[in-house]
């Protein structure tokens, strides 16, 4: 099939690779959104309810602050997925800005594999450490700390895939081996 118009100059193959990059990220992005929210709304719920709890009915929950704990730690290691999906994280834009374009991508993709390196290694040390913390109670809330370490391995699931979408979209190597003629998947 010839690209044409209404096709990438990588072919039918390229399009519906980008395609469903899209839609992976599409899903992954709905469920970080729902994570954060539900962590976001523990913390609201959780604080609400001690202050009322303290204030008002002049007795103190003990279980509510290691609640807003669990929330913000998941809140926090979850955002940090988001911060990456929208290139929010922090960097150091002043050394980059006096770089070529080619060294400048040539960075960034050494970047993005040693990122992708460490998110591994957060997995697994994440998993490890939830899976041994999984017997131990928490001292209030009296549920498994894995609850809290397992944000841990869930939020770098989430870094590595932002981060590998980031290197399929800002695909530098696939636009040379498009200009030689090759094209993706052909």
């Amino acid at each position: 099939m010839e690209p044409g118009p209404h096709l990438p100059s990588g072919g039918l193959r390229a399009r519906k690779d980008g395609e469903v990059m899209c839609a992976a990220r599409q899903v992954a992005d709905r469920i970080l959104y729902v994570l954060i929210g539900i962590a976001l709304t523990v913390i609201l719920i959780s604080v609400a309810t001690e202050v009322f709890f303290r204030f008002v009915l002049r007795s103190s929950l003990p279980w509510s602050g290691e609640l807003a704990t669990m929330g913000l730690v998941w809140m926090s290691l979850l955002g940090g997925s988001y911060a990456i999906s929208k290139k929010a994280n922090i960097r150091i834009e002043l050394l980059v800005s006096f770089l070529s374009n080619r060294v400048r991508n040539v960075l960034e993709i050494i970047t993005n594999i040693a990122l992708l390196g460490l998110f591994v290694t957060l997995f697994v040390v994440g998993l490890r450490y939830a899976l041994v913390a999984a017997p131990d109670r928490t001292g209030a809330l009296v549920v498994s700390q894995a609850y809290f370490y397992a944000s841990v391995p869930v939020s770098a699931v989430f870094m590595f895939f932002y981060t590998l979408a980031a290197l399929w979209e800002e695909n530098p190597w696939r636009a040379s081996i498009s200009a030689q003629g090759g094209g993706v998947g052909q």
